[in-house]
């Protein structure tokens, strides 16, 4: 039986909810990721001898093994340091632009760039903390974000210089940008700007940024709002980048001389060691190098994943004169293209899928997003005016020449920064690897190509065809399900993260489908695999935290992957309301079968979970996510953890979660005033782990009558949620929906909300209110099965009760709908099986043509291809 640990509190998470609450506001989300990373952070003491970069980083770095000069040798032409300060103009004040001067003066242990050390002045002001660019590049002052993000780029420039083999490796990414310091990132409703980023795109967005920094002239402290800033950093890339093992933010505090490195996992968070960034240049270098030029695991990305996507050349540039690295403009215009790198990981595919065209990436949303940090060095200041240079790139002219020409559509291809100059003008449109979609691959939409990547499962390599469900949250599963096929066959592939370290707690999935083999709908297992890093080490988050802190005890998660059969539809996409309401029959049949026959309880019926499968003599419901299933107990009480999913929970197990969960605030709060005046004059860190004894683990009774509650909520989800078959979302929710009160941070609310649902009969009335139109004639269902779950919590609700209320009201729906749904599909089946035929007459009327007509086969061929391709897309 899965076993949970309970320790500091149980605080929810947002993986917990079915959708993510509608946040918009920076401050209500900080506080939101940084509640659920409490007490989930470890901060790492000084590095060992043996290790100098320390525990975390020399486990996140492992695969970077290139060796690097040392920071005294590394040069760089005078005239490209473009922020000098009196001392740096004083030093080299012979010197000409071409002459190689040193990057880092050793005697005065600074580099010789002028990195800010003052906090930013006010908009209308000159700023004490800037400096101005050199002579060669048209004086003005720069932000903060720009000097850094130059000097980065410098530095990166120089340590090319200095290894060549460093630009050969296909690992290599585009530059740091400062775009965005000003201007939030497109792709999230949060408005979020992120001080300097590392993407592959010129047009970052959360969905392709590799490495965010964020930049502040105050100490260093946990709960300091740089921290809360770079939580939800953290969550927009794990979300929009649901693949992502980890993500990293680097921060730079102290006057901007103190460097750590964030790693945000699905067990939490660790910080790396402090590192000054003048006194340790080595290891601020190596930092960089290993991050920059790193293969993709060093970064946070799973190397047994690759996804793939077709660029566009840059307009108005020509493709043999474009290069990245110079043209990274801080200003970019709607104009500009997204140019990928091509970044696939360690692994070694057979062939690469055929390009797929589609969509430039959308333009940068608008400045007049509203953000607000105290800490942070662009609260007090405002972006450049439109029109001015870049700071933050270099000109490549001191760097060395590219490699060969690597073709565009390889695995293991070149750098960003040389790639765009080697691809001739005619495969300007040839797909290339990428770490990340396109925006429009992800989750759902139907512009999604096929395929758009391939997947590892121990030695089998799939083909990833789309994208069918994807968490979001920081800590959780992280789940990411896949349509995926190999060998003509298709098949799921979940790829998640289970709580746990030995085999009886990772596995529990694997045993509970085992134990349900045979029983209709349910997925039959096929394979399945713990996820290996690139050394061949199982991948768990543990690895990370050298030491375990008993707030930490119980959260390490260790990667699995699941290869199942077949592929269902999501109970939303029903096509006819009596196809809906005959899956939830069927759902409660597989729930029947698993208590009475194999003595298990599912514990998780939530709206992801519950399926439509189809088949040949129809279609049926389909039950997934077996992970937290476990043995029917003789006394019903077992360890809290998966509980379900909080919109879907029942009345009683609801009531006791938040029970659960007010006795361990009550509990924090009666040791904080125990504590006295020491927990007035050390600062507030919740997100700090500590030592604090654990709670004693918590129990919760939960009988199959809980699923079956939970089944109804799903149902009525369904019926207020959306507004007719095939997944149409009603849109006009009122904000005090019921599902907005069944959606709740606090589950103390979330109980009492439900309990008065069923309770007060104006509640009950409400629920039909709020039905759409569309799902009227299931108002008599929804009334009954409200009606029997009323006393649920004293006298639990049997099967058979549920049963016969879904089979006496699934016998009343007229079939009408059923049949023209039918026929609707079949005749677009027909009419696209009509396309494909035409087609391929087409093209062999005209091959008979081109054999009998030798002078014009090269026209005939040209009109062919132009006609074939056109009923080619129609399809």
């Amino acid at each position: 039986m899965a076993f949970f640990f309970r320790t500091v509190d149980n605080g929810i998470k947002l993986s917990s909810l079915v959708s993510i609450p509608e946040v918009t506001d920076v401050h209500t989300m900080n506080k939101i990721t940084s509640d659920e990373l409490n007490r989930l952070v470890t901060h790492k003491g000084s590095p060992e001898a043996s290790q100098p970069l320390g525990h975390l980083l020399s486990e996140i770095f492992q695969p970077f093994t290139e060796p690097l000069p040392d920071v005294c040798d590394l040069k760089i032409p005078f005239g490209k340091i473009i922020h000098r300060n009196n001392r740096i103009n004083e030093k080299f004040s012979e010197t000409s632009p071409d002459t190689l001067v040193p990057l880092y003066d050793t005697e005065a242990k600074t580099w010789n760039w002028a990195l800010p050390v003052d906090p930013p002045g006010d908009d209308d002001s000159s700023l004490p903390g800037q400096v101005k660019s050199s002579e060669s590049n048209n004086p003005q002052e720069a932000t903060h974000e720009e000097i850094f993000a130059a000097f980065l780029n410098a530095l990166v420039g120089c340590l090319v210089a200095s290894q060549p083999k460093l630009v050969a490796m296909h690992f290599a990414t585009s530059s740091w940008s400062a775009a965005n310091a000003h201007k939030a990132l497109p792709g999230s409703d949060i408005k979020r700007k992120p001080d300097i980023v590392l993407s592959d795109d010129i047009s970052a967005k959360w969905g392709n940024i590799r490495v965010s920094a964020e930049l502040t002239h105050s100490c260093y402290r946990p709960a300091m709002q740089l921290g809360k800033a770079a939580d939800t950093h953290a969550y927009l890339m794990m979300s929009e980048q649901p693949w992502r093992r980890f993500a990293l933010i680097l921060s730079f505090t102290d006057e901007y001389r103190h460097l750590r490195v964030l790693m945000y996992d699905h067990s939490g968070g660790a910080v790396s060691p402090c590192f000054d960034i003048y006194t340790q240049p080595d290891i601020f270098s190596h930092i960089i190098a290993a991050i920059t030029f790193g293969s993709l695991e060093c970064v946070g990305y799973d190397p047994t994943v690759s996804f793939s996507r077709t660029i566009a050349a840059p307009q108005s540039k020509d493709i043999c004169v474009y290069r990245p690295i110079k043209n990274a403009s801080a200003r970019r215009t709607t104009t500009d293209n997204a140019v990928a790198a091509s970044t696939s990981d360690s692994l070694s595919f057979p062939e690469d899928p055929d390009g797929v065209s589609s969509d430039a990436l959308e333009s940068s949303i608008s400045d007049n997003s509203d953000e607000s940090s105290n800490d942070s060095t662009h609260d007090s200041m405002q972006g450049n005016p439109s029109g001015s240079p870049t700071h933050d790139s270099m000109d490549e002219g001191y760097f060395p020449a590219p490699p060969p020409p690597v073709h565009p559509t390889a695995t293991h291809s070149a750098p960003l920064v040389s790639l765009a100059s080697q691809v001739p003008q005619a495969e300007m449109t040839e797909s290339i690897y990428s770490v990340t979609p396109l925006p429009s691959q992800f989750p759902y939409s139907t512009q999604s190509p096929e395929p758009c990547g391939k997947i590892r499962i121990g030695q089998a390599i799939y083909t990833i065809k789309r994208i069918l469900f994807a968490s979001r949250g920081l800590v959780g599963r992280g789940t990411v399900c896949y349509l995926v096929t190999l060998d003509d066959e298709d098949y799921i592939i979940k790829d998640h993260w289970v709580v746990g370290k030995d085999d009886q707690v990772v596995l529990n999935e694997i045993k509970m489908l085992e134990l349900m083999d045979g029983v209709p709908g349910v997925p039959k297992l096929v394979d399945y695999w713990i996820v290996e890093r690139s050394d061949g080490t199982p991948d768990v988050t543990k690895k990370y935290r050298k030491k375990e802190r008993r707030s930490t005890q119980g959260t390490s998660r260790t990667h699995v992957c699941l290869v199942l059969k077949p592929c269902g539809r999501p109970l939303h996409m029903f096509r006819t309301l009596k196809e809906f309401v005959r899956a939830l029959r069927d759902i409660v049949k597989i729930q029947q079968t698993a208590v009475e026959e194999r003595q298990i309880l599912h514990w998780d019926c939530s709206l992801n979970n519950a399926m439509i499968l189809d088949d040949i003599s129809g279609s049926e419901g389909f039950l997934i996510d077996w992970e937290f299933a476990v043995r029917i107990a003789a006394d019903h009480k077992y360890p809290l953890g998966g509980t379900g999913t909080v919109p879907f929970m029942s009345c009683g197990l609801l009531n006791q979660v938040s029970v659960i969960q007010q006795e361990a605030k009550l509990e924090s709060q009666e040791k904080k005033a125990t504590r006295g005046r020491k927990s007035v004059e050390k600062p507030k860190t919740p997100k700090l782990s500590s030592d604090s004894k654990a709670l004693p683990v918590s129990y919760v009774l939960q009988t199959f009558s809980d699923d079956l509650e939970s089944l109804f909520f799903v149902f009525a989800w369904v019926c207020i949620k959306f507004c007719g078959p095939n997944g149409m979302v009603h849109k006009e929710c009122s904000p005090n929906s019921l599902l907005n009160r069944w959606t709740n941070l606090d589950l103390a609310s979330c109980a009492t909300f439900k309990i008065t649902f069923f309770a007060n009969p104006t509640d009950g009335k409400r629920l039909i209110d709020e039905f759409h139109p569309y799902f009227n004639p299931l108002i008599p269902l929804a009334i009954e099965w409200h009606r029997v779950l009323v006393d649920n919590m004293i006298h639990p609700v049997t099967f058979d009760t549920i049963l016969g209320v879904l089979n006496s009201h699934l016998d009343k729906l007229p079939d009408d709908e059923e049949l023209v749904s039918t026929v609707n599909m079949l005749m677009n089946d027909a009419v696209i099986l009509t396309r494909h035929v035409k087609g391929k007459q087409i093209a062999s009327e005209s091959f008979s043509v081109a054999a009998t007509t030798p002078k014009q086969q090269k026209s005939c061929h040209g009109d062919t291809e132009s006609n074939s391709s056109a009923s080619g897309s129609d399809a």
